[in-house]
């Protein structure tokens, strides 16, 4: 099968040329559409800019899917427009953090019913884990939406969200490539196009933000990928702990810690793992993202090449990142 041609170089090409001019666009009238970034005390920033990127971002998107795959998969595009658009009503007015759960948990039903069902969770111990129906259902329900939040809690320094989310992707097209799975590789190279067209100005200093439309979809193609790789058993469930590593471990530090310190575990504060890393590297930005890139690169790598037939491994693995990055990443009493 052949993945790779001339003809669908093209293709990729003016996905990223559509991007490039949705998200030039949105930068010259962004006084017009006025979806904007005030800076405050949690910002990185100084000035206001555009956070309307998630636009371009899904339409572009959208544009690669139906010109990659067949129209009969256009309604998984479904869910994923009332994931967007909860977060472009968020970006103009907000949206308490409870209901874009709920709207986010919502969407990943209904992703789970239009097909993307998985019921093989992997083998741990030497005994394979099945869910139920419903038992799956909800689990692929509130994982979608917490994968989904995780990622957009990542989005806290200017290319950070959008250069994380190519590492998994490409981790993903590297799986449908060597599979040999149209659906997997096109999707996942379809995204890469579009961001790559958003990164030109969301690189420091950046002329746009994604918000959370861009974030939120981002978090739900690469959770929809996730459920489509495992239905089809090219990954298993617990793999998608290393294979998007960073985002995950960063929400569940954050929100340990703050459990430990007597906050509500959706308070907003500048504890994420970015935020630690930027001040360590001098507030410079450019550093920080390529560390953190390479980090999700390393995981990645380690989740693609790791081989075992018991998901315990994996894990273990996982639990050991966490509790070193928790010990080193979260200050002393008193220091």
């Amino acid at each position: 099968m052949e993945l790779i041609d001339t003809f669908v170089l093209l293709k990729c090409l003016t996905v990223f040329i559509v991007s490039l001019g949705i998200n030039a666009l949105l930068v010259h009238y962004q006084k017009i559409v006025n979806i904007l970034d005030v800076p405050n005390s949690r910002s990185s920033h100084t000035r206001i800019i555009p956070r309307s990127g998630g636009i371009a971002i899904f339409s572009s998107f959208c544009y690669a899917f139906l010109l990659f795959n067949p129209f009969s998969d256009a309604m998984a595009l479904l869910p994923l427009l009332l994931v967007f658009l909860m977060g472009l009503w968020d970006d103009v007015w907000s949206v308490p953090a409870k209901i874009k759960l709920l709207i986010t948990a919502g969407a990943g039903a209904f992703l789970y019913l239009n097909g993307f069902d998985i019921q093989r969770f992997g083998i741990f111990f030497g005994h394979e884990v099945i869910f139920s129906f419903w038992g799956a259902l909800l689990f692929c329900a509130f994982a979608i939406s917490g994968f989904v939040n995780a990622l957009n809690l990542i989005d806290g320094l200017d290319g950070l969200a959008s250069s994380i989310s190519l590492v998994i992707l490409v981790a993903f097209s590297y799986i449908g490539w060597k599979y040999e799975d149209t659906f997997l590789v096109y999707t996942s190279v379809g995204l890469i196009c579009a961001l790559l067209g958003f990164l030109v100005f969301n690189w420091h200093p950046a002329k746009i933000f994604m918000g959370d439309s861009g974030s939120f979809a981002i978090g739900f193609v690469i959770a929809m990928l996730t459920l489509y790789a495992i239905q089809k058993e090219y990954m298993t469930a617990i793999s998608i702990l290393l294979l998007a590593a960073l985002p995950i471990l960063d929400t569940l530090i954050v929100m340990l810690r703050r459990i430990v310190n007597h906050q509500s575990p959706l308070h907003a504060d500048k504890t994420h793992m970015h935020h630690i890393i930027f001040q360590l590297q001098n507030n410079n930005t450019q550093r920080t993202v390529v560390i953190l890139g390479l980090l999700q690169g390393f995981f990645s790598y380690i989740g693609l090449g790791f081989k075992v037939r018991d998901d315990i491994y994996i894990l273990l693995l996982s639990v050991l990142c966490f509790t070193i990055f928790y010990l080193l990443l979260t200050p002393k009493r008193g220091s």
